[in-house]
């Protein structure tokens, strides 16, 4: 495996924080609809609290982050409806 140079490095650099915003914000709706679906009520800034706060942690991740996100997406999804009829049920 060899080094890149500074200017392939300048190239690549921050080539992973879109992407990884993205997955992170569908990784946070994703959790935030499963907790509806669960029995909580929409609020427009909860929802985007949940897309902005994964948004943010998938943009300063890097690679593993995206691939993390997106598998964290359908983990949050569950923990949303589980909690949310943990929650209506008085559990």
């Amino acid at each position: 495996m060899r080094e890149i140079t500074l200017e392939e490095a300048e190239i690549i650099s921050g080539a992973v924080g879109p992407a990884g915003a993205v997955a992170g914000g569908v990784a946070g709706a994703a959790g935030y609809v499963g907790g509806l679906l669960g029995g909580g009520t929409f609020k427009t800034g909860g929802f985007l609290a949940s897309v902005g706060t994964g948004a943010l942690a998938g943009a300063i991740s890097g690679p593993a982050g995206i691939a993390a996100a997106l598998r964290n997406a359908g983990v949050g999804f569950g923990s949303g409806v589980i909690i949310g009829n943990a929650d209506r049920v008085g559990a």
